[in-house]
């Protein structure tokens, strides 16, 4: 009797090993094309997706001006907002990006965390301030995939003038650089500026939202305090050059081929100030020269969340780097 017990329990034991093994494995062999920190973007805005009480503490509830009436037809609160973004006072924002790439079954995962504040100098120049902290774990063939250093640039609207900065002395966690060491720092016109970087967030978003090329997935209204509108461009032609060639702006990559974007715009219902974006670009192009591979076709997701406060107000920064 006691056999037969023994036998039972190491059955069982051996079944709740191989079901371990089987949920293992799954993670392991999980297809690198789906989304990274989320699941379906359309899931994840839901009620719950923001916080009431926490816009109470980000800046963004003042009363829009007098006489100005909030729009209320989607694609146009949109529009209104992101000018706000491109051509307002002023704001603070953080972001993280996260890249996927893979070819011919390895991939590369790459981190872009950052901020891009918008505001004047100490001479009341309008300036931008753009932080990238470039880091990823990935080692091997993969490891020569991906980056790991800090890019600033510093844009001055007033004088039409760029910083570019680059560095290897930074710090991820803490979000913070050192330039005595640079590897590169120097001062362009924004014109020569954009040329070789493709886009500069200080700008503005870089997507021209428009009633013929997208599609809205989703418009929650049921949040008291914002509105959540969901929306998937579906008419890649409308994307600027710019736009298609940042990812080409390293030399490691070219012919893009965009095949979904899916933008979620997290609104202020008061006064129609965007606080948060969360983006996911797909597309398929050929990266250049990559070790072992040679020239290959390779598969991109890029995830990219950006959160604002201080929306439309004044911020003074820094004048320079």
């Amino acid at each position: 009797m006691s056999f037969k017990k023994l036998r039972y329990n190491f059955l069982v034991i051996g079944l709740v090993a191989l079901i371990c093994c089987y949920i293992g494995m799954t993670f392991l062999f999980t297809d690198s094309s789906m989304n990274i920190n989320q699941g379906n973007i359309e899931d994840n805005v839901d009620e719950g997706y923001v916080d009431d009480d926490k816009l109470e503490d980000d800046g963004n509830n003042e009363e829009p001006p007098a006489n100005v009436e909030i729009p209320t037809d989607a694609i146009s609160l949109i529009q209104y907002g992101l000018n706000i973004i491109a051509n307002g006072k002023g704001y603070e924002s953080t972001f993280s990006t996260t890249i996927v790439n893979e070819a011919v079954g390895i991939s590369a995962v790459q981190y872009v965390d950052g901020k891009v504040n918008k505001g004047i100098n100490s001479l009341g120049e309008s300036v931008s301030i753009e932080e990238n902290y470039y880091h990823s774990n990935e080692t091997g063939v993969a490891g020569s995939m991906v980056a790991n250093y800090f890019k600033g640039f510093y844009i001055n609207e007033d004088t039409g003038l760029t910083q570019i900065a680059t560095t290897n002395d930074y710090d991820t966690t803490a979000k913070t650089y050192s330039l005595e060491n640079a590897t590169l720092n120097k001062i362009v016109d924004t014109s020569t500026a954009l040329d070789e970087y493709k886009i500069l967030q200080g700008q503005g978003f870089p997507i021209n939202i428009t009633k013929s090329n997208c599609i809205i997935t989703r418009d929650n209204t049921q949040n008291k305090n914002v509105r959540i509108i969901t929306l998937k461009i579906n008419n890649f032609s409308s994307l600027s050059d710019n736009f298609i060639n940042f990812f080409t702006c390293t030399g490691q990559m070219t012919n893009i081929n965009y095949t979904s974007i899916e933008i979620s715009f997290t609104i202020n219902k008061n006064n129609g100030y965007i606080t948060k974006i969360q983006r996911t670009e797909n597309f398929y192009a050929t990266a250049i020269n990559a070790p072992v591979l040679g020239s290959v076709s390779v598969n991109v997701q890029a995830t990219t969340i950006q959160s604002f406060k201080n929306m439309n107000k004044t911020i003074v920064l820094a004048d320079c780097l």
